[in-house]
């Protein structure tokens, strides 16, 4: 597979990410805390409900990075949907569509009603093989994605806001836990959430290797999106230390 050439206008719509082998793409709708970011979510810039989280993590990564990747989660965010899906199906007929892995929504998040295109582009991935992250930071926008998606054995992954909604959650779920703790504390504090979420719910529950790889500043070619897939197992849950 050769680096995602497609374009809107000339400009780049796919992306790879730090987390990822070299040969995973994304597909982001918009920046974060941008227009289709719930404002249920307590980690929104703008949420003003009870027990407001620390500010997203991406909101303050994309502020860092600024420039080019601001304007292109911009130019996203005003383009429809459906082109977006449309363009990025265009290329990975160039492309080929088995890839090691395929994120949704690396900044930001997918649109509040699900994109009329988007079952027929996840089919498309689902029949050529590549595993598939793609979380979703309000309960009932997940609902609509997994009745969207419902018999492609996609997992869509609620992001939990709550240490109560991790532990009651139905379906594929995500927690990031250790906020506040020094950094050294972080990855066990996630440990402890995959086994109280376990002895809630039966399910099975872990620690993704890359975002622990990261806390730990142990960069590590295995624990990467792609060479682990666990994020795309619908029975799996999925924990982040805080980063």
């Amino acid at each position: 597979m050769t680096p995602a050439s497609l374009s809107i206008e000339g400009r780049t719509v796919l992306s790879s990410f730090g987390k990822a082998v070299g040969a995973a793409r994304a597909l982001s709708f918009c920046e974060s805390g941008g227009a289709n970011c719930s404002r249920s979510c307590r980690h929104h810039p703008e949420y003003e409900g009870p027990e407001p989280g620390p500010r997203c993590y991406a909101v303050r990564m994309e502020a860092r990075r600024g420039g080019n990747i601001q304007r292109k989660l911009q130019r996203h965010e005003a383009t429809p949907p459906d082109d977006l899906l449309a363009a990025a199906a265009a290329d990975l007929d160039r492309h080929g569509w088995r890839l090691p892995w395929f994120r949704f929504s690396v900044s930001g998040s997918v649109p509040a009603r699900v994109p009329s295109g988007l079952r027929r582009f996840v089919a498309r991935l689902v029949k050529a093989g590549t595993p598939i992250h793609l979380p979703i930071e309000d309960a009932r926008k997940a609902t609509r994605y997994r009745k969207a998606l419902a018999g492609l054995g996609v997992a869509v992954r609620e992001s939990c806001q709550t240490r109560r909604r991790w532990l009651t959650a139905s379906g594929p779920c995500s927690f990031v836990a250790g906020h506040g703790l020094p950094m050294a504390e972080r990855v066990e504090a996630a440990k402890q959430a995959a086994r109280d979420r376990t002895a809630a719910t039966g399910r099975r529950a872990g620690v993704c290797p890359a975002a622990a790889a990261s806390v730990n500043r142990r960069p590590s070619e295995t624990a990467k999106c792609g060479n682990c897939t666990l994020c795309g197992d619908p029975d799996f849950d999925s924990v982040f230390p805080a980063h």
